[in-house]
Order: structure tokens, then sequence, then C-alpha cells
């Protein structure tokens, strides 16, 4: 499918960084059956990672019965209602249906991950060339019908799997983001207080196995591989018509082998992923039979792996309780934002009603569209999501770690909490028995409006405390670096800055990534991934003066502000190659500026390339990688009248069009054309991130 394997490594780098669902988000679901917990309840947690402006306010759909021709509208689908739906608690998104985690009045709760498969790379093929595959339901359309449709975890697990096959599960699951920059298959834990399903599914395919005891953790990777239960009933016809299993393989298929994406987006998401899983069963094991909520939370703001199960990216975060006695209330412990961060308070999906400031979003008020028409969510003090995600950021996002100041706070609140639910559950017990199932509910949701207004009290105080609070002390060992960068590869910048006591990169539109200590090559590793690094390059003073990402084999560099580097070429010797040029058939356009005292390549669909001075061979290879070149050709008078762009060994001829069409001065050329610089939401993953991935899928 790939031309070339190396060249696909290389735009996987820049892919990566322009697209947030390739790299920085990552999302865990963890379960403890009834023997771990050694209690008479099942634990359900998953923590959400999402982009940082991706708000999920908590709702509460009561239960209903619907009309015979009712639909769903689900932005990009519609679906036909059922004649009655269970009462569901979740954690919403500001711009879609359904929930990143959630539970119903009948004790099941749901998590779901993003994963990636060979199938949604085959889809994302077909998108990219304008056949236009059907749209399908996301992840978290699947589990608020899995929760609204289903009494046990294996009805809602039959209710699922049905809307897979019938529907599939294309399209993007950020908002801003078409299916290139937010795509991705899905994989659930189903619980119930009595068992619990994995749920793992690529396209309309789908694998599922029954966990009756201990403990089981998924993240962004596919799991399962031949210790299913249930499969969808073409699992490994499908699979051997597209040449992903032997056709004369023996035995169970191996849905890991067969449908696991082997480009290095899966990869690099299956790396990134295995560390968490590890670590939350880790964590589960050391406690087998005395797991407690608690215990769950803990698990939760880990940040012992790398990547961390708690990360900048987390945007919400349960741990479900469901009882196994009869006429006992399941408890929701949900808390916004980052979990280290933040303070769980109990919900109830038995409750008469939330409080308004928890089921409100940002600025956002248009309701379920498709994503790539959804605009980013900001702040309101009207929302408490917002409200802890500011703190987040106030805590974490300077010189200083404020954690442990918060922990102080929170901690005291959780324990309070917890120390007054038995009774509440209690007492709202005793008040259904009697048939007074209204009060029942009313003191449910009255317990929760108090745990929700102490906590928003507290947040805002240390708001107000962290915002006040002025020291910027920056250590000297990274005061060097520190400052903003210019991309010399897009029109953005890049800020260098210390957080929590380490050097981090501001990546915009993103979040703040904090760096590992330099290794002996000098490169400071992300934390988040060793896949990513960046040096820091000084002139002969010894002042800091660029900055070089690299990833993949992509090396990315960014000028420090206020830096202006040496010309390597004069405008008057720039102007004999600068213009556009364009293969028709081929479809490829290219212009030839000046930028930063160098010539570049301005690569239409793709991104800016600086380009080294010429070798003893005529080739400019681009300074980000040496899997590209341009060649110019003249003419017999001299004349520039095209260039052979060379990408991973794939010659393209590209004839001048006309006259110099770009200028002749470094003023006129020194940024990118209109239209091409990138702003932070254009980061989510539109047109440059659609065009790089169209060059990683070239076919042969």
């Amino acid at each position: 499918m790939f031309a070339s394997n190396t060249w696909r490594r290389v735009v996987i780098g820049a892919l990566c960084l322009a697209c947030p669902s390739l790299l920085t988000y990552t999302c865990d679901t963890w379960v403890a059956l009834s023997d771990a917990t050694g209690e008479e309840f099942v634990l359900l947690a998953k923590n959400s990672d999402r982009p940082v402006f991706d708000s999920q306010p908590l709702v509460l759909h009561a239960s209903q019965t619907w009309a015979r021709d009712a639909e769903i509208s689900l932005g990009r689908v519609s679906i036909p209602q059922v004649e009655e739906t269970h009462a569901t608690l979740g954690s919403h998104p500001y711009w879609c249906w359904g929930y990143e985690e959630g539970i119903n009045e009948h004790g099941v709760a749901i998590g779901n991950e993003g994963i990636w498969t060979k199938a949604l790379m085959e889809q994302l093929v077909a998108y990219r060339d304008g056949e236009n595959p059907k749209y399908g339901l996301t992840g978290m359309d699947l589990v608020r019908l899995g929760l609204e449709r289903g009494r046990t975890a294996r009805e809602a697990l039959d209710v699922m799997t049905s809307l897979i096959e019938e529907y599939g599960q294309f399209g993007s699951g950020l908002p801003t983001a078409d299916p290139l920059a937010g795509g991705y298959d899905n994989s659930f834990i189903i619980a119930d207080s009595q068992e619990a399903w994995v749920l793992e599914s690529t396209g309309t395919e789908w694998v599922a196995k029954r966990i009756e005891a201990g403990s089981v953790s998924i993240s962004n990777t596919l799991s399962i591989r031949t210790d299913w239960d249930l499969s969808s009933p073409d699992l490994a016809s499908f699979a051997r018509a597209r040449g992903w299993w032997p056709q004369d393989a023996e035995g169970v298929l191996d849905f890991l082998v067969a449908y696991g994406d082997e480009s290095p987006i899966g990869q690099s998401k299956r790396t990134l992923a295995l560390p968490r899983a590890e670590t939350t069963k880790r964590l589960m094991d050391e406690r087998a039979g005395t797991i407690t909520t608690a215990w769950m939370m803990e698990i939760a703001r880990d940040r012992s792996s790398s990547p961390a199960v708690d990360n900048d990216g987390t945007a919400s975060s349960c741990v479900a309780v469901l009882p196994q006695t009869e006429g006992q209330f399941p408890v929701f412990w949900w808390a916004p934002a980052r979990p280290s961060v933040s303070c769980y308070v109990p919900f109830f999906v038995h409750a008469e009603e939330l409080p308004a400031i928890v089921s409100e979003a940002g600025t956002y008020s248009e309701g379920v569209n498709p994503p790539s028409q959804v605009e980013a969510d900001a702040f309101s003090e009207g929302s408490y999501w917002w409200i802890f995600r500011d703190l987040a950021g106030l805590a974490t996002g300077g010189v200083a770690d404020r954690t442990a100041e918060m922990r102080a706070v929170f901690d005291p609140l959780e324990a309070a909490f917890a120390g007054e639910v038995p009774h509440v559950l209690s007492e709202a017990a005793m008040l259904r028995a009697d048939g007074k199932d209204k009060e029942a509910r009313q003191q449910l949701a009255q317990f929760s409006a108090e745990c929700v207004e102490q906590a928003v009290t507290a947040a805002n105080t240390l708001r107000a405390q962290f915002a006040s609070d002025t020291s910027t002390e920056i250590p000297e060992t990274y005061r060097p670096y520190v400052g903003t960068y210019e991309a010399t590869f897009a029109d953005t910048t890049y800020s260098v800055l210390v957080k929590s006591g380490h050097l981090a990169v501001d990546v915009p539109g993103q979040r703040i990534y904090e760096l590992r200590d330099p290794d002996e090559n000098g490169r400071w590793g992300f934390v988040v991934s060793d896949a990513i690094a960046i040096s820091f390059q000084s002139d002969e003073s010894g002042e800091v003066v660029w900055m070089t990402i690299y990833q993949n084999g992509l090396v990315l560099e960014l000028i420090r502000e206020g830096i202006t580097l040496p010309a390597e070429i004069t405008p008057d010797q720039a102007q004999p190659y600068l213009g556009s040029y364009r293969n028709e058939e081929a479809g490829q356009l290219a212009q030839i500026i000046v930028q930063n005292g160098r010539l570049a390549l301005d690569l239409e669909g793709s991104m800016i390339f600086e380009l080294l001075p010429p070798d003893a061979d005529g080739l400019h290879y681009a300074r980000a990688t040496d899997l590209l070149s341009v060649e110019f050709v003249q003419s017999s008078s001299g004349e520039i009248t095209g260039l052979v762009l060379t990408r991973g060994g794939q010659p393209l001829a590209l004839e001048r069009l006309g006259e110099n069409t770009v200028g002749n001065t470094e003023e006129a050329s020194s940024c990118p054309p209109e239209g091409r610089g990138i702003s932070p939401v254009f980061w989510l993953g539109l047109a440059l991130v659609a065009a790089v991935l169209s060059l990683m899928l070239l076919g042969d």
C-alpha cells in the first residue's frame, strides 16, 4: 500500500506534530471484579484524554419512551431510536451526542478507547481518494447507546456489536477535525455487578472477551489475540479477503495480528499505550482482593509510567461503583480535567437532577454537529469543567508544581464525601423502599449539589491563590533555552518554558509537553514519548539561536524569535529559481521561495522545506530530511525551466509556470503564502494533516 516505507516514517513525524490525535491523546479504562475488590461490588474506572479545549460536561438523561418513528441525530449520521431508553449519566464532550464514560440505572458502566487498525487505515485511504466511505458511529455514541439500551453488560454488548455491524464507525472523534485528523476505531470495557466484557472493534468487525474474575485494563491498542469468546460472523473471511490473514491458516484467528495497524501511526500508538495499560494492571494486582474506590482514584492519578496515566491531556476521570446487593444505588465518582489536580465528587444516575454548573460547557452552545463543523470551546466561569481545567493549568503550567498544595485541599474533601456516601445511600434506599422514590432522588441530588458547591469553592480559592502568585524564578540551568521559536515549516511559533520544575515546550493548539533532561547527544526527549525529542543550537557567542525537533527521521528547525541567521543566498542569486512549478498529471504544485536567507520548497498540500545549498551533483536536499531533494532543470541558455522533486527515491518532474510570480525580496517571500499559515485550531488536523497523510498513503 505504501510507496516508500522510509518516506512514510518521515512524513509520519510531521503528521504526529500536526495532529494531536496521533500523539498526545491517551485514554485508559480498567475494571476490578468483586473478587479483586473483596467486597460485593465491581469497580470500573477511566481516564479520558482529549484536546485541551474539548470540555466534558456531566449530563443526566432520564429514562424515556419514544415514538416508533423517532430518530437520533448523531451529527454525521442518524439512526432509529428504540421505544424505551434507560436513564444514563455520562461524561459528554460538548459537541457530540455520546459519552466518553458513563453508567445507567441498572448498574452498567462503560468506557471506551480509541484504537488504530488496518481497516481504519483502509478507510482513510478511500477518504483521501475522494471515495467518501460511509460515516458511522463514534465510540462515544456507542457508549451511550449501550447504556441506554442494555440492562446488563451482556445486553449492552449485544446492542453495541449489532450497531457496529450495521453502521460501522468511520469518521472523526475530535472536534474541529475531519476523519484524517480525528478518525479512530474503538475498544471498550462494559461492566455490571457480575461480569465485564472487553470489546474491540474495527470498522464493522469485532471480538469480545468475557471477564468473570480478577481485573483487566485496556488502553489505545488492541489487546485481544486468540482468547476471545464472541466475534462478528465474518471476522476471519473479512481479514482473508484483504490479505490480512493467511487463506490456509488453521485454528483461531489472532485478532491483533490480523487487524492491528502496522504503520508507524499504529506502532507509535501501541508504544504509548502499553506502558499505561501495564501500569494500571500492575497497580490493581498490587491490591488484588482489597481494591477500593480510593485506590482506583490513586491509579487514575498515577504518573509513574511514560507516558503517564494522569497527564495534561486528561479531560475527565471516573470510578463507577456497581453494587451486587439488591436495592443499592450505584455511585459514579467523577472528576473534571486531570485527576491529580482535581476533585472526585459522587454523582448518581438515580438522582432527580444534576447541579446546572456541572452540565454546562464553556462558550459553545450549538449542540450536536459534525466534528469538522464544530468550534473550539472556551473558558466560562459558569462551567464546572472549565473551572477545573483552568485550575489545572495554573497548578502545573508554571515554574512550580502546585499539585501537593491542591491535594492538601482536595484529599480531605474527597475523604469527607466518601465518609458520608454510605449514610446518604442508606437513607435513599429506605425512602425508595417506603415508596418515596421522588424523595430518594431528591436526596441524592441534594448531596451531589452540596459536594459540588464545596469543590467549586475550593477550586476557585486555589485559582485566585495561584493566579496572584507572581513567582517566576527560572532555574539557571534552563534560562538559556526559554523563549519563543518560529517554525521554518509553517507560520506558527513554539514556546520553551519551565513547567513544574522541568523544561517544557508549548506546542500551539495542543498542550505543554515536559521534557526529559538531555542525553549524551544533547537531545531533550518528550516525557510522553521517546519517539520525539528536541535539541538547541548556539552561535559563536553561546547564545541559543534555534531549536530542532526530531521525530521518525524528520528534522524540523525553529528559529529563535529576534534572531536573523546569516543568509546562505542573496536575492540576486535566488532570483533565477523563484516561482511556481507544477506537474499537471500528478496534480502537484510547488513554489520556490526564500525563507531565512535560504531557498525553500513550499510544497502544496504539505509543508515548507528549507533547502541546503546544492551538492556536487546539483541536488538541493531538504534540511528536514535527506529523503527529499530538488534538482533544477536548465535550458541550453541557462534559464530554469523546471525542477525534479524526489521523495523517498521517487522522482517527479515539475514544469515552471511562466514568469517569476513570487518576487525578488526576502520580505516578499519570507513567510508562507496566504492561507498556508497554521493557526492553533488548524493544528487539530485540517488541511496540513490531510495533505501529509496523502503523502504517507501514496499508492504503489
